[in-house]
């Protein structure tokens, strides 16, 4: 999630190795790894974290810090973590599913008031352009009435229609800062509306159709669609801001997130999404060419670090997958298909924004030392 009030966020040309360098990461290396982490949560205040770096036929998981600072309890390898905006990548998965089995009666192009009523400039928005961000719509998490509204209860329950009320029809900001397609401004409301359309195309709840169609074909068993302020157990404490030399708890009710953000997972669990999101074994080829078609995103102070961005997914140095940011917990997996490498983190605190691709950064300068970057990448302002 972006654009939460501060007081509660702490949210090219690609890269092309050959496979052959894809080895398992030397005891050198991981030892490197974990230095680097190691030093993200000291500089960013993080209690807890846990890492997966897969290479060819090797997946590497290192856990670090508490799940439970307070009672000392350290992160394990099977705690659950909110995921927060690697949400969106599953729900544009959703949306492809749905496009690839209509046989043509649902297309990425169709405009959204083909199935929602009363969405501004609905006629010209697409579901295309709701999946890569050149909608145009308000942020509903920008909101200062949503916000107040957050802080005042953060364990509140929300429905999707509730939180697009914040986005699509206050009188205190227009609902639409820009023509549909004319520029990339990323925005929670687009994958809140098409976790709506799934709804309407299916006829079933959000979460229910996530399960049977994504989750459970994927085995990905450890992952989940939380409704409210829980997660599933055993889960990780989230936390947000540091006082007195302890970090703050937080939790907020899932369903202020919606589609956008509101699922939690294992690293493991997350490592295999990652793979499965970058390697389009849910979806036709074709469907799958598609999300790769990015548009570059420094033009937008809100947006996450990614250099470009595509259908539910972003790119950082020719590696694929997505970020969240946000109340709490912070998550990215990216997945390198010419090299067979996957990278994935959890952490439990959200002190400052996109840590885990800052360290995703570092951790692609340790596995490719002197590996040259695409131009003007994210990367190159890591050290």
């Amino acid at each position: 999630m972006r654009h939460l009030p501060r007081i509660l966020v702490a949210a090219g040309l690609a890269l092309v190795l050959p496979a052959a360098a894809a080895a398992a990461p030397s005891k050198a290396v991981q030892t490197k790894i974990e230095a680097a982490v190691t030093a993200a949560m000291k500089e960013f205040n993080i209690p807890g974290a846990a890492l997966v770096v897969k290479t060819q036929g090797t997946r590497w998981t290192k856990t670090f810090g508490y799940a439970d600072f307070d009672a000392k309890r350290p992160v394990a390898a099977n705690d659950y973590f909110a995921i927060r905006s690697i949400t969106k990548s599953f729900t544009v998965t959703r949306i492809l599913q749905l496009i690839a089995d209509s046989k043509g009666a649902m297309k990425l192009d169709d405009p959204v008031d083909k199935y929602l009523a009363d969405i501004p400039n609905g006629h010209r928005i697409t579901l295309r352009m709701l999946a890569n961000m050149t909608s145009g719509l308000y942020n509903y998490s920008s909101d200062p009435d949503f916000g107040a509204a957050l802080s005042k209860d953060l364990t509140r329950g929300w429905t999707i229609d509730q939180l697009l009320r914040f986005a699509l029809y206050s009188t205190k900001h227009p609902a639409i800062n820009f023509q549909p397609g004319a520029q990339y401004q990323y925005s929670n409301t687009n994958t809140l509306l098409l976790g709506k359309v799934v709804q309407t195309a299916t006829g079933k709840l959000f979460a229910t159709t996530l399960t049977t169609a994504i989750l459970k074909p994927s085995g990905l068993d450890s992952t989940a669609y939380p409704a409210g302020v829980d997660l599933p157990s055993p889960s990780t404490l989230g936390y947000q801001g540091f006082y007195d030399n302890r970090p703050a708890a937080v939790a907020v009710n899932a369903s202020g997130l919606g589609p956008a953000g509101a699922m939690a997972s294992t690293v493991g669990d997350l490592a295999s999404w990652g793979e499965i999101l970058a390697g389009g074994q849910l979806l036709p080829a074709q469907l799958q060419k598609a999300r790769f078609l990015a548009r570059r995103t420094a033009g937008d102070p809100g947006s996450p670090l990614y250099d470009r961005y595509g259908l539910g997914m972003g790119e950082i140095a020719g590696w694929w997958g997505h970020t969240g940011t946000g109340l709490g917990y912070q998550a990215a997996v990216f997945t390198n298909v010419d090299t067979a490498e996957t990278f994935a983190i959890v952490v439990n605190a959200s002190n400052e924004e996109d840590v885990p691709a800052r360290v995703f950064c570092r951790v692609l300068h340790t596995l490719h030392p002197g590996q040259i970057l695409p131009t003007k990448s994210v990367c190159d302002r890591e050290p």
